[in-house]
């Protein structure tokens, strides 16, 4: 702390200490007992604070009578330049410490977690930098080998210079092995580019060597900065994610380290995502990230980590953030993501472009009704840039992509909405069966139950509801009517009598292992339906391509059980067809990356999500039902706003708070909830 003389009732302190509310009233405490002419802290952090501190600022001026001034990240920036006296300081600042950690041996320790050499974090930081939102005509190839060669000449400069034998060598280093020449004409292209007129790259002629251009050298330091300060801003909100939803051992690290580890677990899990897109695009089998999925890739991440937590618990807020992301990490996180797919591809072949011009450039797409449910769901989200399958649909719109959906879809959904209804007009205990997903979305929002026909009719009424089903998705969404029974007809009777055989077992143990008693008949359709877009799509497709991914008809779904459906016909036939499956997550990358993404609305093409999904909804206990009731009835009297929020955020901690046992099944899933409901009332303890 420090004390100005010429204001002698101001004190200045200055700190970096995450837990900035402690660290406050800890200081205003010693104030309190040692200066007792003290009425104004100016508290300044490198942390970035906003209007999170906005309460304590009324609590102290209100109880302590201190005016408390904070001054965190962004008062420092904004003013950095308002002043030749804070410019000259702020240069000097950058030159003794700032420099030092963008230089390459101090990222090497900073970005990149998941990687072990330090040549491929400074890939991988370029190749993450090198994304922009403008989706310019450049391929990908170009790209990725201009992002490369900036990463070989990042502490260059004019004083600095690198031969280009060097620059060539750094970013083979960086990729397979058996591509030399084909890796040193890229390079020599991209620096031929880069070295032009008014380039980024200044080339030296005379000695045949290369460094980055002035302008480009302050360019890069401010985005390289501003990256390094997201990767912490990233590390804080998998932190705040995990001490608001779980309990975390009084033992357990700093909140640092535990960030910190948090990230290197995320950024493993982009890796693996990333190397999984790479095969599908190359196979032409696709599949959908679940929390099983992360909890897997999690056990298989190199290293010991210290924070003691729970896989799963780590996974459930892992995927918490990459599917809902907070604004200051958002974009951050979707570069970061998209960097670790070319990372990817580079490791395997060096033309990228090569490998994804070839992937479908327009197509039709069938929609399954574990589609068509969380399109419906989401209407709940009030940020249009959340609903992640409307954004994920809207873009494959922009691309050129026709989207359908059969009559057999169309009564799925319809007959699942009644469901709903019946289970919102019945008593959550004696319902016979499980929670229908609709209204599993719609009280985990905390609405209130008698409210949901009146909402649901946005969707669908009394007189025609199957008319009603496809009037909205074609209005809403433009998916239309398109029926697959006469490609059915087409197909050999082996190849439709084995795909029938194989949903036929898939929706018998699915009904084997529900506690309700199922309707044998809703089974077979379900089984026709299944069928239906299985083989009718795969029969459209029946002129062939030559590339597993070139396909232009796709059935996009979030079955786990039609991912693998062709594993199994390979049993019962000699050569079965490769699968007509798509997964909305590779959907979401390949539309981000792919040579569609020009044609895609900027907005849009940014909302694209990182990872899709819909588990928070699936399975949901009636007794986290019976406590959205409850708890409405405590909070009676209060606006429905706030009654929404509390009965939302209570419902959605109770969920996470299930972490391992949540594994368990649903009789272990249900013994958690019943001892967390014990606590509801604390659970909405806040005054009025």
């Amino acid at each position: 702390m420090h004390r100005p003389s010429e204001e002698a009732s101001v004190m200045v302190q200055y700190s970096v200490a995450s837990d900035w509310k402690s660290k406050i009233t800890q200081t205003v405490k010693r104030l309190q007992e040692n200066f007792q002419d003290i009425d104004r802290l100016i508290y300044a952090t490198s942390k970035r604070i906003g209007p999170e501190a906005d309460n304590l600022v009324f609590e102290m001026l209100r109880e302590q009578g201190i005016s408390l001034d904070i001054r965190d990240i962004s008062w420092f920036v904004e003013r950095r330049e308002t002043h030749p006296q804070r410019i000259s300081a702020s240069e000097t600042l950058c030159d003794r410490i700032v420099e030092p950690l963008l230089r390459r041996r101090g990222l090497s320790d900073r970005v990149g977690l998941s990687l072990n050499e330090g040549e491929s974090r400074l890939g991988l930081l370029h190749l993450s930098l090198q994304i922009q939102d403008d989706a310019g005509g450049k391929g990908l190839t170009k790209e990725s080998f201009e992002s490369l060669t900036l990463s070989a000449l990042h502490d260059s400069d004019s004083e600095n210079t690198i031969e280009r034998a060097e620059v060539q060598r750094r970013v083979a280093s960086f990729l397979p092995a058996g591509h030399e020449q084909q890796i040193i004409a890229q390079v020599d292209s991209a620096l031929a580019r880069m070295s032009g007129k008014r380039g980024i790259v200044k080339y030296h002629k005379s000695v045949d060597r290369f460094c980055l251009s002035h302008q480009e050298r302050v360019s890069l330091d401010e985005r390289v900065a501003k990256f390094v300060l997201s990767e912490e801003l990233l590390e804080n909100e998998l932190w705040e994610v995990v001490e608001s939803h779980y309990d975390v051992e009084n033992e357990a690290p700093e909140s640092e380290t535990i960030g910190r580890e948090l990230r290197a677990s995320m950024e493993w899990i982009l890796l693996r995502q990333g190397e999984i897109f790479v095969n599908a695009a190359r196979s032409g089998e696709t599949s959908n990230t679940a929390i099983d999925d992360l909890v897997q890739i999690i056990a298989e991440e190199p290293g010991r980590k210290t924070h003691g937590l729970p896989r799963r618990v780590v996974a459930q807020a892992l995927m918490s953030v990459l599917t809902n992301p907070g604004e200051d990490v958002k974009e951050h996180l979707r570069r970061l993501a998209d960097g670790y797919t070319l990372f990817a591809f580079m490791r395997q072949t060096p033309d990228v472009q090569k490998v994804v011009v070839n992937l479908f450039s327009d197509g039709e797409f069938w929609l399954d009704t574990s589609i068509i449910l969380p399109l419906i769901a989401e209407t709940l989200v009030d940020d249009p840039a959340s609903r992640h399958y409307t954004v994920i649909f809207r873009a494959a719109l922009d691309a050129g992509i026709d989207l359908y959906v059969t009559d057999g879809v169309i009564e799925e959904v319809e007959r699942h909405l009644n469901r709903c209804v019946m289970f919102s007009r019945s008593e959550a205990n004696a319902w016979n069966g499980s929670t229908p997903f609709v209204y599993a979305a719609y009280a985990m929002d905390g609405r209130a139950r008698n409210m949901f026909a009146g909402w649901l009719e946005d969707f669908v009424g009394d007189s025609r509801p199957e008319e009603d089903v496809r009037e909205y998705l074609e209005d809403v969404h433009s998916i239309k009517r398109r029926n697959l029974t006469e490609e059915c007809e087409n197909a050999s009777m082996e190849f439709w009598s084995a795909v029938q055989e194989e949903w036929s077992t898939v929706h018998e143990r699915r009904r084997n292992s529900k506690s309700a008693q199922v309707d044998v008949f809703a089974t077979q359709q379900l089984v026709a339906h299944d069928t239906e877009n299985y083989v009718g799509v795969t029969m459209l497709r029946s002129k062939g391509s030559p590339n597993p991914m070139g396909y232009r008809q796709w059935f996009v779904t979030l079955d786990k059980e039609a991912f693998g459906l062709r594993k199994h016909l390979i049993d019962r036939l000699d050569s079965p067809p490769p699968s007509p499956v798509l997964s909305p997550d590779f959907l979401s990358q390949f539309l981000r990356l792919g040579p569609l993404r020009s044609a895609i609305e900027r907005e849009v093409r940014i909302n694209l999500p990182v990872l899709t999904d819909v588990s928070r909804f699936d399975y949901i206990p009636k007794q986290l039902i019976e406590a959205a009731d409850d708890l409405r009835a405590d909070l009676e009297g209060k606006s429905e706003r706030i009654i929404q929020r509390r009965v939302r955020d209570s419902l959605d901690k109770m969920r996470m708070r299930m972490g391992e046992e949540a594994a368990g099944g649903s009789y272990g899933m249900e013994k958690r909830v019943m001892s967390l409901l014990k606590n509801k009332k604390s659970a909405t303890g806040e005054e009025g």
